[in-house]
């Protein structure tokens, strides 16, 4: 049996496509594992000695999310993006401005989250913590290939459905630390 050239054209576009998918799942099941690895227990719990044994998994991400969306964020984004109910991030902010880290400021029938100077002081911990990770990982690579990396990895974040400012920022502190302030 022969086949035409149209016939082959179709096989190769068909491989092609095929290609495509399964590096696509090798993308997906890649950031499932780096997701799942940044979010398991065990390292936040060693992140959150790092900045303040008291914080639980819970509290780092809240101080994380906070700090990184310029050390202010509205409650009610707080809890969406912690994917936490109203209630759950209210018990949260409480206990994290009894710590002295959070501040609430009601501005007319809003309620906006703001990091302390206890509050940014623990967020750059959390910072050179994650910076830390990171560089182990990297450990090895050129600079090309880490400028690559952040180029490639941060174009695909701002083409995600709901990337925000803080989420496509390239600066890793947008909260300047409280050495910077003085």
């Amino acid at each position: 049996m022969s086949l035409d050239n149209s016939c082959l054209t179709q096989l190769s576009c068909y491989n092609g496509v095929m290609a495509v998918h399964d590096e696509l799942d090798d993308i997906r099941d890649s950031l499932v594992r780096v997701v799942t690895e940044w979010t398991q227990s065990e390292l936040q719990v060693r992140i959150a000695e790092s900045v303040d044994d008291s914080l639980d998994a819970l509290e780092v991400r809240a101080l994380y999310l906070v700090g990184m969306s310029g050390g202010s964020l509205g409650f009610g984004r707080l809890a969406d993006r912690a994917a936490l109910s109203r209630p759950t991030t209210s018990k949260l902010v409480s206990r994290m401005s009894a710590r002295g880290l959070f501040d609430r400021i009601r501005s007319g029938r809003t309620v906006d989250v703001q990091l302390t100077d206890a509050g940014r002081a623990a967020y750059a911990r959390l910072v050179d913590a994650g910076q830390q990770m990171v560089g182990g990982a990297l450990a090895g690579w050129s600079a090309q290939e880490i400028t690559q990396f952040q180029a490639h990895l941060s174009r695909f974040v701002a083409a995600l459905p709901g990337a925000t400012l803080a989420t496509i920022s390239r600066s890793p502190d947008p909260v300047p630390s409280p050495l910077e302030e003085k």
